[in-house]
């Protein structure tokens, strides 16, 4: 990861974007209709950003193994939403995903399937 300030900025704005339009994409194709998964006033969903950026910081020293970044991009990942699950539904009183209804999920907050 670089230590450079404003190339992880730009990492972080554009997952988030990214992460915001695949968002927007999965959600709005079933509904035939538009459907805004951001909670800012903007294109983006920062949970991706924030993952990417963990993502690089934490798997760069695996790069050579396909196996361990399939793996630890799991825990790390999963990590990362369990832990913001918790925090917005404590900061904003509010479940901002559920995934209680799938196979494989813990507490509702991940789901192996959608990992």
């Amino acid at each position: 990861m670089s230590t450079n300030f404003y190339v992880n900025f730009i990492y972080f704005i554009m997952y988030s974007v990214i992460g915001w339009i695949c968002e927007v994409i999965f959600c709005s194709i079933p509904e035939k209709k538009f459907i805004n998964r951001g909670f800012l006033n903007g294109p983006l969903c920062p949970i991706y950003g924030f993952g990417a950026l963990i993502v690089i910081f934490f798997l760069t020293p695996f790069k050579d193994s396909i196996f361990l970044v399939f793996i630890f991009g799991l825990i790390v990942t999963s990590t990362l939403e369990y832990f913001t699950s918790y925090a917005m539904e404590k900061l904003f009183h509010s479940k901002w995903w559920d995934y209680s209804n799938n196979r494989f999920n813990i507490n509702g907050r991940v789901c192996l399937l959608n990992s």
